[in-house]
């Protein structure tokens, strides 16, 4: 690793660019289960670099344990900010001005890197979804004691659970049709029959990737990605385009929520 970063502060040098030390941060992770006490560093420059528990990496708070606790509630905590913002002069805005704000300030950071919030447990996802909420009743102007669900439909909305669903599942079409780079394309491979069988074209994926942890490996993409995929209807696999793809697959986990809500 320490040489990797030689190579990278010269080629920042060749590149008249700066390598800040004192920026640097270095993050281990492993288990929250785990309890050793290994405590590594790595030399930047002529600094000794400590793991931290934390750390930024475009725009996500990850922690040592990558549990995202600390990035929900660093979430939550911009998200009702610019809530609070928007309600300040609600009532200068009409519905369509108010949910253009909503999208900008507070479902695009929802929805930022949010495929890395799949398989958490339910007490963080449902810290996001009274965010979701939160903003839902802003823009159609009802009291905190209307059920949500109905305000949701009418804005055609999908729940926190789904979104998340929806973003890993919109990667693997771009991973089977060519569109991702070759890091992600080589952990969901599509299955390929040893004999001629009519689901040869169903576009389904290989399950290569065997979870031993439901906590780790069940969150993982090469897992995730197969099981979702696979359980989809073919005439949501088979769309010609993204935009057929992303439009189906919102109406059937849609419907999916809704009708057994």
């Amino acid at each position: 690793m320490e040489a990797c970063i030689t190579d990278i502060r010269s080629w920042c040098r060749s590149n008249m660019l700066l390598l800040n030390e004192k920026k640097t941060e270095f993050i281990y992770f492993s288990s929250h289960f785990s309890n050793s006490a290994w405590n590594p560093t790595i030399k930047v420059g002529n600094s000794t670099i400590h793991p931290v528990s934390q750390a930024r990496n475009l725009g996500m708070t990850m922690d040592s344990s990558m549990r995202m606790t600390s990035h929900v509630q660093c979430l939550c905590k911009a998200a009702l900010h610019a809530i609070r913002m928007i309600g300040n002069i609600r009532q200068y805005l009409d519905q369509k001005t108010t949910t253009m704000l909503v999208h900008a300030f507070v479902t695009s950071r929802l929805d930022a890197c949010n495929s890395l919030l799949f398989g958490l447990p339910d007490n963080l996802i449902n810290k996001i979804q009274r965010v979701q909420n939160i903003a839902a009743r802003l823009i159609l102007r009802v009291p905190r004691h209307e059920h949500i669900t109905p305000l949701l439909y009418q804005l055609h909305w999908l729940p926190i659970r789904q979104r998340i669903t929806f973003k890993i599942l919109l990667l693997t079409y771009k991973v089977i049709n060519y569109m991702a780079p070759d890091f992600i394309s080589e952990l969901a491979p599509l299955h390929v029959p040893t004999r001629a069988l009519r689901s040869a074209s169903e576009q389904r994926l290989e399950i290569t990737f065997r979870s031993s942890t439901k906590f780790y490996g069940d969150r993982s993409f090469a897992f995730a990605a197969p099981h979702l995929w696979n359980g989809l209807p073919n005439s949501i696999r088979s769309a010609s385009s993204v935009a057929s793809f992303k439009s189906r697959l919102k109406t059937y986990l849609f419907r999916q929520h809704f009708l057994s809500v």
